[in-house]
């Protein structure tokens, strides 16, 4: 498959996964390397990805069943007509059986292969079986028609279910690369949230790294800058998952795919 194209997707039901953190953190790797990039924000409950990028990410509404596979047939089409090099796709809880749904019915992953668009999911472990059985799903449904990006989050779970799990192994054997967000403290969050009421919209984490912008103290500003650099080191190392190789950052893009049979991986989680 010739990747001319990437699209970003956290598919988890589970919420409070730190899942729109992650993305905030991503978003602003692709704007420091000067990545054009185009977002949807599927959480109709918050819109916090869209307050943040009003300019890039346009905002969805999932209600039942046939109006989120409305919505996202609007959202697959507006891609893959003019695709960006990357779209990024922030979800909200709850939404995952309407989103597999929709790229069954609609065959969005068979579309985008022949699109030259390759889909990265974000799978964040949780200390939950329910959540861990969700995201060994995806796995199951998406098989080798997708990369994968662990997020290991440890403000929100030690991973204990993970490590050292089947479902590790198999991601491994499937080329699954992982980061570790960085835990910032209780009074930068908090604080960030304040600076957000005072602006009346929301503040992408560059805006507020910048101590000239005024949104938050020198010291607080400082974390945040720590915070994206030690994320931004860790996406440099995972670039070619990321991005279409014409655009990775450093030496060697991924070697063509072999014509070897799709894989769907068979998974009993909990054994």
């Amino acid at each position: 498959m010739n990747v001319t194209s990437r699209i970003h997707l956290n598919p988890q039901s589970k919420g409070n996964l730190g899942k729109s953190f992650e993305t905030e953190f991503r978003t602003a790797w692709l704007d420091h390397l000067g990545v054009p990039w185009s977002g949807s924000d599927l959480d109709d409950r918050h819109q916090t990805f869209a307050a943040r990028h009003p300019d890039q990410v346009r905002s969805y509404h999932l209600g039942g069943e046939q109006e989120s596979k409305t919505s996202l047939l609007s959202l697959f089409r507006r891609v893959l007509r003019v695709p960006s090099p990357v779209h990024v796709i922030d979800t909200r809880a709850q939404a995952d059986a309407l989103i597999v749904a929709a790229l069954e019915e609609l065959q969005i992953l068979e579309i985008c292969e022949e699109a030259g668009v390759r889909l990265v999911f974000f799978l964040f472990p949780t200390d939950d079986t329910e959540s861990m059985q969700n995201l060994a799903r995806w796995f199951v449904f998406a098989g080798d028609r997708v990369d994968y990006v662990v997020v290991h989050n440890p403000a929100k779970a030690r991973g204990d279910l993970y490590k050292g799990s089947r479902l590790e192994a198999q991601l491994a054997e499937f080329g699954a690369k992982a980061v570790s967000l960085p835990v910032i403290t209780p009074t930068t969050l908090l604080a960030i949230e304040k600076a957000e009421a005072v602006a009346g919209r929301g503040l992408s984490f560059a805006e507020l790294s910048h101590p000239g912008s005024g949104h938050l103290e020198r010291l607080l500003a400082g974390e945040v800058q720590w915070a994206m650099g030690r994320m931004f080191r860790q996406y440099g190392e995972l670039a070619d998952l990321l991005l279409p190789p014409s655009l990775v950052p450093v030496p060697g893009a991924r070697p063509a795919e072999s014509a070897a049979p799709r894989r769907h991986p068979e998974l009993n989680f909990g054994e």
